[in-house]
């Protein structure tokens, strides 16, 4: 059996059980998707999001895909936590598995439980290899089995701004001033700092990649409606494409804005965005992330923190401004002094337990 289980976001459990779909088809070994809750073992920043009993808001049935002859197929496993007895996590093994051949892969799924293909990108040769792997990729991900509702709505908007000639953009905001707010401190100066700091862009970043596109419409694809608000003042309310006015779950946005991406002519998009990346590649679209903006993304963060009047503001802005200063010094930004500055004149303490490695 080829399993697919993965406890982050929707963007990489789709990504992922789609090349364990493409291995599926390799080896004629079948696929089983086990679908379990955000984060595991971490609390989530929402309780509904990806949880198992809200699958059905996702797809059509407890199947991942469907063939417009041969029907539903891949089945999805539903788990309060996840899977670990005797499941053989490819991507932890990749290094030694990579050059293995078709039947040595599929001897290998075929024994015990089988193998988890646990990660958004080839994981053997002979599938990197493939010939129009891109294309395979997407070929796989339209057939998709997802829940009616979503269809419409994107049938809906397609029919307002025909999607493949909009842009689009990806906006990070509610989820990440979420871990801002409740993440363990000691978590946020161990890496999850930078990480925030990647995926944050300014909004003035995403207008002036935006305003190099003098004409057509703009999908926002956001969480926040303030953003989509913002977009709407500068752009003018006909330009935009967004779901955020439509009557969808949670769980439903989350999937609108993986397809409507994935359906645009280009996607814009933080630094780092795994979201958009697995977008692009469900799509086959171009994907341009932007250059750094790392002093008005930080000056942005520290307004909506303050903004919240949250008692361990000052901290968290002492860990963002020594974040800002390893990002900075390791790409060479230019900037690498002025979060030093800033980072020693708030709390020396913690700039020197944050970048004591550095």
């Amino acid at each position: 059996m080829i399993c697919s289980q993965r406890s982050d976001g929707l963007g990489t459990r789709i990504l992922s059980a789609v090349y364990a779909q493409l291995l599926s088809r390799h080896i004629d070994v079948p696929l089983r998707v086990f679908w379990t809750p955000l984060g595991w073992p971490d609390p989530p920043h929402s309780p509904v999001l990806m949880h198992p009993r809200y699958v059905l808001e996702l797809f059509a049935s407890l199947h991942l895909f469907k063939d417009a002859t041969k029907g539903p197929y891949a089945d999805i496993v539903i788990h309060e936590e996840p899977v670990t007895t005797g499941l053989f996590s490819v991507f932890h093994n990749k290094d030694e598995l990579f050059d293995l051949s078709e039947s040595e892969v599929a001897q290998i799924a075929r024994m015990g439980n089988g193998i988890n293909y646990d990660f958004p990108i080839p994981l053997f040769q002979f599938m990197a290899e493939t010939t129009d792997l891109k294309a395979k990729v997407a070929h796989v991900a339209a057939q998709i089995n997802w829940n009616p509702t979503i269809l419409e709505a994107l049938a809906a908007l397609d029919r307002r701004s025909p999607l493949s000639h909009c842009i689009s953009v990806h906006v990070r905001r509610g989820d990440i001033l979420d871990m801002l707010l409740h993440s363990n401190l000691d978590i946020l100066a161990d890496g999850l700092m930078i990480q925030i700091l990647q995926r944050f862009m300014p909004l003035r970043g995403y207008f002036h990649a935006v305003d190099q596109h003098r004409s057509g419409s703009i999908i926002v694809c956001t969480e926040d409606q303030s953003v989509v608000a913002q977009f709407r003042g500068r752009y003018g309310t006909e330009r935009i494409v967004s779901c955020s006015d439509l009557p969808l779950s949670e769980n439903q946005r989350a999937a609108m804005d993986l397809l409507l991406l994935s359906r645009s002519q280009r996607i814009i998009a933080p630094v780092v965005s795994f979201f958009s990346q697995c977008a692009a590649s469900i799509g086959n679209v171009r994907l341009e992330n932007t250059a750094w903006h790392l002093e008005e993304t930080t000056d942005e963060i520290r307004q909506l923190l303050e903004e919240t009047g949250c008692d361990r503001t000052k901290p968290v802005i002492a860990i963002m401004y020594s974040a800002a200063y390893l990002i900075a010094l390791r790409n060479h930004l230019g900037s690498a002094e002025r979060f030093k500055t800033l980072g020693l004149d708030l709390d020396p303490e913690t700039f020197h337990r944050v970048t004591a490695n550095s």
